[in-house]
């Protein structure tokens, strides 16, 4: 079987392996319940309700200890849902793309839109920015500490990628009801994901991202030769980020030690 090289081949191949359409008016309408559904029982769950005030009780703590805010702004991880078509490309990623057993299915199965909701850990996300790199980790004990005071489960792990991204991803699993491909409702477990970063990181990633849209879908696997292509835009952004994180670290440093000093003067 021929791999799919673009998103209109994966769409073909899609309604031929599971019988259904992937671009048809059903499956459009029935996502877009589903993740609306699925969005406002998440915004209404005490997690999010109580969120704000543990925020603001995170940024005192914080604050009393380093003399600096937290956030750059209020804190609020505001969520976004996953587009239609962006469910899409990463139906045609999972599948395919990171699929190394392909034409036989990934490790864990195939994904469709039958059972992409508990699948993908994204399709509802927020990002928190944090003014110092110390920031991220010291939120997502206090998000993973909030989740199992409301009876919540999540896990946490670090990105630090070798195309410079940087950040503390966090899962939290909610209950939701869905709709299945019968309209019949039907209880379920997702997880929403909670990205936090810092503002060094923020202003790069917005720079950079509709560059690593396109690169993610693109078929042919990356080599290691491009941190020696000095000229490439993958060259400068991905060094550029590493550049940052280390910038970050002495900025970091340098706060601490003038905190060290104040507090030697004061004693």
């Amino acid at each position: 079987m021929d791999i799919p090289q673009d998103i209109d081949s994966f769409c073909t191949w899609y309604t031929k392996t599971f019988d259904l359409e992937i671009r048809d008016q059903k499956s459009k309408i029935q996502y877009k319940t589903n993740i609306k559904n699925a969005y406002n029982s998440v915004q209404e769950h005490p997690f999010f309700c109580q969120l704000p005030h543990a925020i603001q009780e995170w940024s005192y703590e914080y604050k009393d200890s380093f003399k600096s805010e937290l956030f750059m702004d209020s804190g609020d991880p505001t969520l976004v849902t996953k587009p239609y078509e962006s469910s899409i490309d990463k139906l045609f990623r999972v599948n395919v793309l990171w699929n190394k057993n392909f034409p036989d299915k990934p490790h864990r199965n195939w994904v469709n839109f039958q059972n992409l909701f508990v699948n993908f850990n994204d399709l509802i996300r927020g990002t928190m920015v944090c003014r110092f790199i110390d920031g991220p980790e010291f939120v997502s004990n206090k998000l993973l500490e909030l989740a199992k005071e409301v009876g919540l489960t999540g896990r946490k792990y670090t990105q630090e990628r070798d195309d410079g991204y940087y950040a503390y991803h966090v899962y939290i699993k909610f209950p939701v009801s869905l709709l299945d491909e019968d309209w019949n409702e039907k209880g379920a477990q997702i997880e929403v994901e909670i990205q936090i970063t810092t503002q060094l990181q923020e202003v790069l990633r917005s720079i950079t991202h509709k560059f690593y849209e396109e690169k993610r879908i693109n078929p042919k696997p990356e080599q290691g030769n491009w941190k020696w292509d000095f000229k490439s835009k993958k060259f400068k952004v991905g060094y550029l980020s590493h550049t940052l994180h280390l910038l970050e670290s002495i900025i970091l440093e340098s706060r601490d030690d003038v905190l060290k000093n104040e507090e030697q003067n004061n004693d």
